[in-house]
């Protein structure tokens, strides 16, 4: 019974190290049309990002403002979000910014 416990806590963990991290828009500016989107991870996670995933989400924001899409504008960067006491970081924040691209144009008659 003990044999089945480590083989699922294993299987579990492994799981979790391979798992896709979830893209989410963390701010934005309307006026300036740039999105800055990021994901989170912690120590036993190795993190897959889907960068494409992250420009359909920018474009996205873009084209709820009237903007046509969304192109990336900086390389991403990380920062630790949770610290042990020690002052060892167990756990992150990637963030990476966007470029709206042009209005969209009123269609001409």
């Amino acid at each position: 019974m003990s044999s089945r416990f480590a083989l699922v806590l294993a299987t579990a963990i492994l799981a979790s190290c391979a798992a896709p991290s979830a893209i989410r828009v963390s701010d934005g500016n309307q006026s300036d049309g740039t999105v800055i989107l990021a994901y989170d991870y912690s120590l036993m996670q190795s993190p897959k990002v889907d960068w494409q995933q992250g420009l359909q989400k920018a474009t996205a924001q873009c084209q709820g403002w009237g903007y046509n899409g969304a192109i990336p504008a900086e390389k991403p960067s990380q920062s630790c979000k949770t610290e042990t006491e020690e002052g060892d970081c167990i756990a992150w924040t990637i963030t990476a910014g966007f470029q709206c691209t042009a209005p969209s144009q009123p269609a001409s008659n």
